[in-house]
């Protein structure tokens, strides 16, 4: 089960898209990045054991290695001891944006990252919980900053061979000038990497887009639907009952007083990556109809039941023909990025 994996759309999932045919009639009020408690992925695709693992096996080929566990074993090699490097270990320095509850900076240290590891976020609540489970592990190696991408960054000092990003780059409106920042925090050999979304300015999907998340909703039995229970569970809704509960687009206005920043630039991302960084990977994970679905399908159940999972699976394997054929683009990818030459 993931522990931390993109909070900030976790967040957004619980909230906006859990009406069936209507959008929510009272808007978020309280501050989505200073939550009193950690975010729970219960209920949610990114809570879900087999979609979690269908992410790992898109990413690192193995259902079992999360990203950044793929990531550090391939690239963190000197940093960890783990291959020849002229950089003495403690002299590399790591800096991760997003870092919320801390997930990525102990997983850091339990590979053996003995260097500085500088973990900022604009949440400084999540970062006062982060700095006690780190201080309590005994890791003396990290600094919490509180910090808001869209500034100059200047509160966060020298260069680094490691940014990390999680889901928090599409929150940025000035990503540009973020971009800019960042590479200039790269050093010369250093990489960027992480996990982005990259769908529609403030979830606003295109119309053919609605149209699979509820044509993939119909395919399925009634009983893993927000329908009432009856004798029917196991056929598919009717026509007359789909026009009732259907997955419908929430309003930009109703997003951004959810929380204003939530999903301003993920869409122009993939090209500003290729403008500012090379390369080196790219690999997509779906979520073109699965993160939508929360509230229609019941993605809590399908860890516990063998029904409800391979329902799941079937849902899956939709989305994973609408991106093969080309229907449907990743929303959410995995990104190694050097800078440019």
């Amino acid at each position: 089960m993931v522990t931390s994996f993109f909070s900030r759309v976790a967040r957004r999932l619980k909230k906006p898209f859990l009406a069936a045919a209507e959008t929510p009639t009272s808007a978020v009020t309280n501050n989505p990045w200073n939550a009193n408690e950690p975010v729970s992925y219960d209920g949610i695709w990114l809570g879900c054991d087999t979609c979690v693992k269908h992410i790992q096996r898109k990413v690192s080929g193995d259902e079992n290695i999360h990203w950044l566990t793929y990531a550090v074993e391939k690239y963190f090699g000197g940093a960890i001891g783990q291959s020849p490097t002229e950089q003495d270990r403690a002299e590399y320095r790591c800096l991760i944006l997003g870092a919320n509850e801390g997930h990525v900076e102990r997983e850091l240290c339990k590979h053996g990252f003995i260097g500085e590891i500088v973990a900022s976020d604009i949440a400084d609540k999540a970062l006062a919980r982060a700095a006690e489970k780190s201080q309590a592990l005994g890791y003396e190696n990290i600094t919490y900053i509180v910090a808001d991408l869209n500034q100059d960054l200047t509160d966060i000092p020298g260069t680094f061979d490691f940014i990390i990003f999680e889901g928090v780059l599409h929150h940025i409106v000035n990503i540009e000038q973020c971009l800019q920042r960042l590479q200039s925090k790269l050093r010369p050999a250093g990489l960027m990497l992480g996990v982005e979304f990259h769908g529609a300015f403030r979830f606003q999907l295109p119309e053919h887009q609605v149209r699979w998340i509820n044509a993939a909703l119909a395919t399925l039995p009634k009983s893993l639907r927000p329908f009432t229970r009856d004798e029917f569970g196991t056929h598919p809704a009717s026509p007359q009952e789909n026009m009732r509960v259907h997955y419908v687009t929430p309003t930009a206005e109703s997003i951004e007083q959810s929380d204003p920043s939530e999903a301003i630039c993920g869409f122009r991302l993939k090209q500003l990556f290729t403008e500012h960084f090379d390369v080196l990977e790219q690999k997509g994970f779906g979520g073109v109809l699965l993160s939508y679905m929360t509230g229609h399908f019941d993605f809590k159940r399908a860890n516990e039941d063998a029904f409800a999972n391979t329902w799941l699976k079937t849902l899956i394997q939709i989305e994973d023909t609408l991106i093969e054929t080309g229907i449907l683009e990743d929303e959410y990818v995995f990104w190694v990025l050097k800078k440019k030459d």
